[in-house]
């Protein structure tokens, strides 16, 4: 194989956070911010709700587009409603974020429904979209996709370095974060991170922490 969305530091078993731009038949455009869960070199799968313009699009086309970039404001905007079309370049049929620091198109492979429930998806279906990745464009070197472990470590690290120094409401508040941060970090993070985030609870404990 001649690539692999490693090169975007996607690894296997990990989950990222990206930009996936699609269009329709039409040729509108959009963004949204959506996860990736990595299964292999080119293999990955997405989470998408059902009304989602993301997942109609996937569905019309069978193509997308998932965008590297570690721009907040993107992230928000793309959130919040739709990009400007001046921020996306056309490619054929395919849509592509203007300032990605890297992207990679994709082919479904397949689309169906999430079965089991969860806090997230009790009021709405959910779809488990399959893809292969067939193309990888990197524009910056050193282009890195965003996995939400990292700022969650390094949230737990800064905390632990004041727990001596703050009253007691404070460590709770730490200790409750600290919590949600190693469910996420289970969850989500890679397997540096999970390590690192075992090192930080055996400290705490050392330190008197009940976990």
């Amino acid at each position: 194989m001649s690539f692999s969305i490693d090169s975007v530091g996607m690894k296997a078993g990990g989950r990222y956070e990206a930009i996936y731009t699609t269009t329709n038949k039409k040729g509108e455009m959009n963004a949204a911010p959506i996860g990736v869960k990595c299964f292999g070199d080119v293999e990955f799968a997405a989470r998408i709700f059902e009304g989602s313009r993301t997942l109609e699009n996937i569905r019309e086309t069978g193509v997308f587009v998932v965008n590297i970039t570690s721009d907040p404001l993107i992230f928000t905007r793309a959130t919040m409603g739709n990009l400007e079309e001046e921020e996306f370049i056309r490619d054929d049929d395919l849509a592509i974020l203007k300032d990605a620091d890297a992207y990679f198109i994709a082919l479904a492979t397949s689309i169906e429904e999430l079965v089991e429930s969860d806090h997230v998806g009790e009021d709405g279906k959910s779809f488990v979209i399959k893809a292969e990745a067939i193309k990888v464009v990197i524009n910056k070197a050193g282009a890195k996709a965003i996995n939400r472990g990292v700022p969650a470590l390094l949230d737990s690290l800064v905390n632990f370095t004041r727990i001596e120094l703050v009253d007691e409401d404070t460590l709770n508040n730490y200790i409750s974060r600290f919590r949600e941060n190693e469910r996420l970090i289970k969850k989500v993070g890679t397997e540096d991170t999970k390590e690192s985030m075992e090192i930080l609870k055996e400290n705490l404990i050392k330190k008197g922490i009940d976990l």
